[in-house]
C-alpha cells in the first residue's frame, strides 16, 4: 500500500503445487521457481498454473538454464553446490522446460535468447 500498488496488485499465499491459483491473468511468471523443485513438483506447479489461465494467456519461465553454451563447467559446479545446499531441485535445459510446459497443457513453448542464460534463461509459451 505504501508503494501505491494496493489498487492494482494482490498477494496470495499458499502452496503452488496444490492450492488453487487466482484466475483471469493475461500472464503468469515463474521466476526461479521450477529450478528449486524436483520433476514431480515442477510438473504439479506447471499444471496448476495452466489450470488458472484462459487459453491464449502467456506463461513466462525465468530461471538459470543448464548446458548454457560456453558455461558448462561453471554451470555444473554452480548447480551442483546450489542444489546440494537446497536439498532438492534439478538444473534443466531450455528444451526440457519447454517439453514440461507442453506436457502441462501449454503450446508453442520456445526459448527467448538472453545475454546470460546460465543466470536467467527465458521460456515463453501460451495456454492451450
Amino acid at each position: 500500500a505504501r508503494a501505491g500498488l494496493a489498487g492494482r496488485a494482490a498477494a496470495w499465499g499458499g502452496d503452488m503445487r496444490v492450492d488453487r491459483l487466482p484466475e483471469g491473468a493475461d500472464i503468469a511468471t515463474l521466476v526461479r521457481v521450477l529450478h528449486d523443485h524436483d520433476d514431480d513438483d515442477a510438473m504439479a506447479i506447471l499444471r496448476n498454473v495452466r489450470a488458472c489461465l484462459q487459453p491464449g494467456a502467456t506463461l513466462l519461465i525465468a530461471e538459470p538454464l543448464a548446458a548454457a553454451a560456453g558455461a558448462e563447467p561453471v554451470g555444473d559446479a554452480y548447480f551442483g553446490f546450489y542444489l546440494l545446499a537446497m536439498g532438492r531441485g534439478r538444473p534443466r535445459r531450455a528444451a526440457e522446460l519447454a517439453a514440461m510446459a507442453e506436457r502441462a497443457g501449454f503450446i508453442g513453448a520456445r526459448q527467448i535468447a538472453t545475454p546470460q542464460p546460465l543466470l536467467t534463461g527465458l521460456i515463453a509459451a501460451r495456454a492451450g
